[in-house]
């Protein structure tokens, strides 16, 4: 994905590596679950709590360290974290394939947590290097272009995990990293240091935890499901053979709607009102997240699923649209860091509820978190 020819060259650069970073590395989410049912020794439950922490660790250890990349961006040039960070997670992914440790696995993914700050740093280099009238466009652009990676790379992931087996699928993603290490190292002017812009700042710290949990709420609603995907495909009774390519085409079809309520919040948010908007959104996403329920097959959870992320994915591009425009480096990294937040509470949640409980407390849990973080956003902002 590349931004439109009217963008800075490094607008273009951001938006396309991110695309390719967040292809890899969901090419690789969509059949770690499986793998570690491959190599675990556990019990079922207990491998389901493993693959909760497995999928949700790295994230943990990035809801921490985000807006310390965005400070660092005002001492070290953007450019040259972005890089480092990228060819560390190619390293780490090249690790995975010979791994066959729970143990070890989650300590790589946790160093794949600390290298969380990618998204932030590519946020900042947008911020930066936009001219004010096209931030908002830019930073839409640099937003669908993580869903797009989203929605392309679980069905490519799971084909090869099918076709080539799990280790062949790790080098694979490796190699992808790799080529956009060396495509941001040749493409990507240099950037100075982004000093802390105090005028921007105009947003309270009630507001960034507010932004904070709406943002968490949403992502969490997003990601809480490819870590059950094995339990409820069993469910649907879909043949283990054909199970990773089905939770594939499953990711990428509610990925696909996701891009599209992205899309069309950000043209309904003038006519509507962003609060409006968000409420509206938030209220419907949690209605549909309890009916997955009434679900008896895999085709109506599906499309179930995909109005349910069509209407949650309006929240998080609301907001980051309002913080990059008031915000500097380390106010963006601290509301990015509910993308990590929410990318390690949804398949722990998901998982750790479903092995000590039930589908029907899990998806109440979830839409509750979300319809709570909408009224303290309300109250934040009348406040």
């Amino acid at each position: 994905m590349t931004a439109p020819a009217g963008s800075p060259r490094e607008v273009q650069v951001a938006v396309a590596a991110q695309f390719g970073l967040a292809f890899s590395i969901n090419f690789m989410f969509v059949f770690l679950p499986f793998y570690v049912q491959t190599i675990s020794p556990f019990d079922e439950a207990a491998t389901l709590r493993w693959t909760g922490l497995i999928m949700g660790g790295a994230s943990v250890v990035a809801t921490f360290v985000s807006p310390m990349w965005g400070y660092m961006t005002g001492r070290r040039s953007p450019k040259f974290l972005f890089e480092r960070a990228i060819f560390s997670h190619g390293i780490a992914l090249a690790l995975m394939a010979f791994t066959t440790d729970l143990y070890l696995l989650l300590g790589l993914r946790l160093v794949q947590g600390f290298l969380g700050g990618l998204s932030t740093i590519g946020i900042i280099i947008v911020s930066a290097t936009s001219p004010r009238e096209q931030l908002s466009r830019n930073m839409g652009l640099y937003q669908a272009s993580m869903t797009l990676g989203q929605l392309a790379g679980p069905p490519v992931g799971a084909l090869a995990a099918a076709a080539f087996g799990y280790r062949a699928a790790f080098l694979i993603t490796a190699a992808l990293v790799g080529a956009i290490f060396a495509f941001a190292h040749r493409s990507l002017s240099a950037i100075p240091p982004q000093p802390v812009e105090r005028e921007r700042t105009a947003v309270s710290l009630g507001q960034v935890a507010a932004f904070f949990g709406v943002c968490l709420a949403a992502t969490v609603q997003i990601t809480f499901l490819p870590a059950i995907l094995p339990h409820l495909l069993r469910g649907f009774a879909v043949a283990e053979g054909i199970q990773p390519v089905a939770a594939g085409l499953i990711v990428s079809a509610y990925a696909l709607a996701s891009v599209a309520g992205s899309i069309g919040s950000s043209r309904l948010a003038s006519r509507v009102g962003a609060t409006r908007l968000m409420f509206l959104c938030g209220l419907a996403a949690s209605v549909l997240q309890v009916l997955l329920l009434a679900s008896r097959d895999v085709w109506t959870f599906t499309l179930l699923r995909m109005a349910q992320t069509a209407a949650v994915s309006a929240l998080p591009t609301l907001v980051m649209a309002r913080v990059a425009e008031r915000g500097h480096g380390g106010t963006l990294g601290a509301v990015n860091a509910s993308r990590f937040a929410g990318n390690a509470l949804g398949p722990i949640l998901g998982t750790f509820i479903l092995a000590n409980g039930s589908l029907p407390s899990l998806y109440a849990t979830i839409a509750a978190l979300t319809l709570a973080a909408l009224l303290a956003y309300r109250l934040a902002v009348r406040a």
